[in-house]
C-alpha cells in the first residue's frame, strides 16, 4: 500500500478534511494532528510540524507539502507575519532534510503567491485592510499599468487619491511582507530546479490581470522560462484545491495517465474569465489536468474521465442585464445532462464541475440531475467557492475513483458536496444570514463555532435537504460547525446509513 504524507494548506475542512474524504484506493494518507495546525490568524506550530514530518517521512512513497504551512503556519498567517526572511528561510529548509532522509519518495510542494484582494475587509488580512484594502489593491494595479504603459489620465488622477488614502506605515508593512514572501518562493523554486522536489505548484489566490500578484507572477514566470521548468511546475488560479490535485497525482502516479475529455455547457464557456481569476477558464482546466498527472484528450472514445463543466458565456448576478443571455440563451443545461447520461452509458467516469455561479451550486442544473436520477450515478461533483476550487475537487475525486473504483466512498463524498455546495452554500447560508443571525445579534463575519448559529444552520439544512429525499434518505444524522466563526464556510459532518 502506498504511503502518502500531506501537510495541508490550513485547518479548514476543505484543506484538512476533504483529502481524507476522497474515495478509497490502495494508499494510506497521513496528515498531521489538528493540534499542530493553526486557527485562522493564529499560525500552526511550524517547529512541531517539522518534527512530525521527520518522524513520519522515512517510509513515505509520496510527501505533499504546503510551504505556506511549513513556513508561516497557514495561508492567512502568510499574510500577517512579522518574522525575518532568515527565520522563515530556516523553516523552508526542512525540505532538504526530508529529501536527505528519504531519497526515493516523490516530493510535491506548493506555495502561493500572496494575494491582494480588491476590497476593504480585514477578515483574512492585516487589520488596516478594513481602512484601505481597496486602495492597496489599486496601488498595485496602477503601478503595474504604469509599468506596462497603460495608465490613463483618469488612472493617474485616481492613483494620487489612492496614495493619499494609504498611511505610509501600512504600505511599508504590506510591501515588506510581499517582498519577503516572493523572495522565499523564489528560493524554494530552486528545489524543483535542482531536483530536490519532483513537482511544484504555484497557486494564484484571488488573482487579477494587473496588480501586485500579477507582478510577482511575472518574476516567477521568468524563472520558470529561463530554467525550462514548465514540465515540473504549474502556476494557475487555485488555492484550497491544490492539496487535492497533488493527492490525485500521488495516487495515480503508478497508473496510466488519466485521459480526460472536457465538455462545456456553452460554446463560449472556455473563454470566460471566472470571477477571482486572471485567465480564460480553459487554460486553468489544462493546468488542472496536467497537475493531476493526466492528459487531455479530444474525443469521448479515448477518455477515461469525462469532465462536464457548467459555465455559460459569462458570470453575472441575476440583476444584471447580461444574465439572461449568458445563462439562458448561450448555455444549454439540457444538453450537458443528456451528455452525462450518454457518457455513463459508455462506461465513462463522469465528473461535473459546477462553476456557472461563484461559491455555490447551480440550482437549475442540480434539479435536472436530481430529476434524472443521475446524482449517484456520476462519479464526482463539486460546486463550491471559486471555479478553480470546484474543478480541482471534482478532478481529484474522479482520478482517485478511477484508481480504486470505490463506489461507496465516492457516493459518501458526493453526499457531502450536495449538502454543502447545494444545500448550505446556495440556499441555507443566505437564509440564515438574512433572517436568523440578526435576531441572535450575530452577522456573516461574527458567529460562534459550535453554538447558536451552527444549530440554526443544522436545523435549516436538514429541513431544506428533506425536500430531496433521494439524497436525505441516505443520511442518518447531520452535525455542523462554523470553523472560522463566520458563514463563508461550514464543517458539515454526515453519518451515512
Amino acid at each position: 500500500m502506498k504511503k502518502i504524507i500531506m501537510v495541508p494548506l490550513d485547518e479548514r475542512p476543505c484543506n484538512y478534511n476533504y483529502p481524507k474524504m476522497m474515495p478509497k484506493a490502495d494508499y494510506q494518507l497521513i496528515i498531521p494532528p489538528k493540534s499542530l495546525m493553526g486557527d485562522k490568524k493564529r499560525g500552526g506550530d511550524t517547529a512541531g510540524l517539522a518534527e512530525w514530518l521527520i518522524s513520519n517521512v522515512r517510509e513515505a512513497d509520496v510527501c505533499i507539502l504546503s510551504m505556506d504551512t511549513i513556513i508561516f503556519g497557514g495561508i492567512v498567517p502568510s499574510r500577517l507575519h512579522h518574522e525575518s526572511y532568515e527565520e522563515l528561510l530556516s523553516r523552508a529548509k526542512i525540505v532538504e532534510k526530508l529529501r536527505a532522509i528519504n531519497k526515493k519518495m516523490k516530493l510535491y510542494l506548493f506555495e502561493l503567491i500572496m494575494r491582494c484582494p480588491s476590497y476593504s475587509l480585514s477578515d483574512e488580512e492585516p487589520d488596516y485592510y478594513d481602512e484601505c484594502g481597496e486602495e492597496i489593491f489599486l496601488y498595485g494595479r496602477y503601478t503595474h499599468l504604469k509599468m506596462a504603459g497603460k495608465l490613463t489620465k483618469a488612472d493617474e488622477s485616481d492613483f494620487e487619491r489612492v496614495k493619499s488614502k494609504i498611511k505610509s506605515e501600512y504600505l511599508d508593512d504590506y510591501l515588506k511582507r510581499r517582498k519577503i514572501n516572493i523572495d522565499l518562493l523564489m528560493h524554494n523554486l530552486e528545489y524543483v530546479k535542482n531536483g530536490v522536489c519532483d513537482y511544484f505548484i504555484i497557486p494564484q489566490d484571488d488573482a487579477a490581470e494587473y496588480g501586485f500578484t500579477a507582478m510577482d507572477q511575472m518574476k516567477v514566470r521568468t524563472f520558470l522560462k529561463s530554467n525550462l521548468l514548465h514540465m515540473k511546475t504549474a502556476m494557475y488560479p487555485s488555492a484550497d484545491d491544490t492539496g487535492l490535485i497533488l493527492l490525485g497525482r500521488a495516487v495515480a502516479n503508478d497508473n496510466a495517465k488519466p485521459k480526460i475529455y472536457v465538455h462545456y455547457a456553452s460554446v463560449k464557456a472556455n473563454a470566460v474569465i471566472p470571477w477571482f481569476e486572471d485567465r480564460a477558464l480553459d487554460e486553468t482546466v489544462k493546468y488542472h489536468i496536467l497537475a493531476v498527472g493526466g492528459i487531455r484528450v479530444y474525443s469521448l472514445l479515448e477518455a477515461d474521465i469525462v469532465l462536464i463543466i457548467n459555465m455559460g458565456s459569462g458570470m453575472y448576478h441575476e440583476w444584471q442585464a447580461e444574465y439572461a443571455k449568458a445563462y439562458d440563451v448561450e448555455r444549454n443545461l439540457a444538453e450537458i445532462v443528456n451528455y452525462a447520461e450518454y457518457a455513463l452509458g459508455k462506461n465513462k467516469i463522469v465528473a461535473i464541475g459546477d462553476v456557472a455561479t461563484c461559491n455555490g451550486a447551480d440550482t437549475e442544473l442540480f434539479d435536472m440531475l436530481y430529476s434524472k436520477d443521475l446524482l449517484f450515478k456520476i462519479h464526482a461533483y463539486a460546486g463550491w467557492n471559486t471555479s478553480s476550487n470546484t474543478l480541482g475537487t471534482a478532478v481529484c475525486q474522479a482520478v482517485i475513483y478511477q484508481v480504486g473504483k470505490d463506489r461507496r466512498g465516492t457516493d459518501n463524498f458526493l453526499l457531502h458536496r450536495y449538502y454543502e455546495d447545494f444545500g448550505y452554500m446556495t440556499h441555507v447560508r443566505k437564509y440564515v444570514t438574512d433572517n436568523i443571525l440578526p435576531k441572535l445579534n450575530l452577522n456573516y463575519f461574527k458567529v460562534d463555532q459550535d453554538g447558536l448559529a451552527a444549530e440554526e444552520v443544522k436545523k435549516e439544512l436538514v429541513a431544506f435537504m428533506s425536500g430531496y429525499p433521494k439524497i436525505s434518505d441516505r443520511v442518518k444524522s447531520v452535525e455542523v460547525q462554523m470553523p472560522w466563526k463566520r458563514m463563508f464556510e461550514s464543517d458539515i459532518r454526515l453519518t451515512v446509513k
